[in-house]
């Protein structure tokens, strides 16, 4: 019951932080935001800060880190058999962790730093993609696989890119089947086993 108690305190207090930080980058470059800044925005003693992480850099690496380890547990969570009946579900997914975790994402974008952001969400949406997705349209067999998936994955993370520097104006769902009718249109143009997967 204290293990609980301390693990609520710790998430509460992280929270925190990570709140005060994401206003912070909207007004500042991250070189230029220190630790007492953090801490006194957030209500937090530095010691504490430094109990958790060593800088503000390593602050933003373990927050992003936690960030996709939450997005790979979604991804995993899908099937191929549930691929098979649709995509719009793993996209619905993908766009509400963004929509989710939006100021962190925004953050990110005010302060240059959407290309490290990006990179690791292209990377593993490629990585379903390629195992789970390549498999369910034939594309693995395909000697141009990789040109494909790297494609198709491009184009997942562009709109999610977009969606988030506009302001996530359309709902994840419209977004989602944006992003299907999209990847269905472009596999279906790449020859007649990926027309087959489809239909």
């Amino acid at each position: 019951m204290e293990q609980a108690r301390e693990d609520r305190r710790v998430r509460k207090t992280k929270a925190r932080l990570r709140q005060a930080l994401t206003a912070l980058m909207c007004q500042k470059d991250i070189k230029d935001i220190t630790v007492k800044e953090n801490t006194e925005r957030a209500d937090v003693n530095r010691g504490t800060f430094y109990c958790h992480y060593q800088d503000i850099y390593d602050m933003i690496a373990q927050t992003e880190n936690a960030l996709f380890e939450e997005l790979e547990e979604v991804l995993d969570a899908y099937t191929t058999s549930d691929l098979r009946a649709g995509l719009i579900p793993i996209l619905e997914d993908i766009f509400r962790f963004v929509q989710a975790n939006a100021d962190f994402c925004g953050a990110l974008l005010s302060s240059q730093r959407d290309g490290a952001l990006f990179q690791r969400l292209y990377q593993v949406v490629y990585s379903k993609c390629l195992e789970e997705w390549g498999e369910l349209y034939g594309l693995c067999r395909d000697p141009m696989r990789d040109y494909y998936v790297n494609f198709l994955v491009s184009g997942v993370v562009g709109l999610v890119q977009v969606w988030v520097s506009q302001g996530l104006r359309k709902p994840p769902e419209e977004m989602a089947a944006l992003a299907e009718a999209l990847i269905r249109s472009g596999i279906s143009s790449l020859g007649q086993p990926a027309e087959r997967a489809i239909k």
